[in-house]
């Protein structure tokens, strides 16, 4: 007989707490209960700096032993100050970028070429990715993560470890130019 998984209620900040003092089961079930929630975030953040789903699955899976690691007893347990995806984004986008450097160091086959790659630009259809797609990386990184993950500014700037002021310029220089180039016309008239 199959049970339905009903939805843990518990925050964030509760789950962590259990899993950096609970007992060994406690702190399993709760991890679980993290990995749950956010699996799905984690993916699409790796999705946005990996090639092909199964780099991501891998970046996916990558991420949370890192963030399962930093519980005892293998690390000193987790204080969050923030939302618990502004602490899996760097992750998931370092570990993304570093399966990337050694995809291209070690190909899997000679003859794939680049333009036998999905590119990012063909995983979603939409205007808005291809506006944002032709921003320098620093903008369009603060606008993805501002307007489609819904990071408040102070979130933007603990995940890219910069200053506020900076996420505010990037944010405020994206959009300008955004509005210059009339690619998203529809969405500023």
């Amino acid at each position: 007989m199959i049970r339905k998984r009903q939805r843990d209620s518990r925050s964030d900040e509760a789950l962590v707490d259990i899993c950096n003092h609970g007992d060994g089961r406690a702190a399993a079930a709760a991890f679980e209960t993290l990995y749950l929630r956010h699996k799905d975030y984690v993916l699409r953040v790796a999705w946005r700096f990996t090639p092909d789903m199964d780099t991501a699955l891998d970046v996916l899976q990558d991420t949370f032993v890192q963030l399962l690691r930093r519980f005892p007893p293998a690390g000193e347990g987790i204080t969050l100050t923030a939302k618990l995806t502004t602490l899996l984004y760097p992750i998931a986008k370092n570990t993304a970028i570093t399966a990337q450097r050694k995809a291209a160091r070690f190909p899997v086959a000679a003859d794939i070429t680049p333009d036998d790659m999905p590119a990012a630009r063909d995983r979603d259809n939409g205007d808005l990715h291809k506006a944002l797609s032709t921003l320098p990386p620093g903008q369009h990184e603060a606008l993805t993560l501002r307007f489609v993950d819904g990071m408040s500014l102070a979130e933007i700037a603990q995940a890219l470890d910069i200053p506020q002021g900076t996420v505010k310029s990037r944010l405020h220089g994206g959009i300008a130019r955004l509005r210059d180039s009339h690619l998203l016309k529809d969405f500023f008239d």
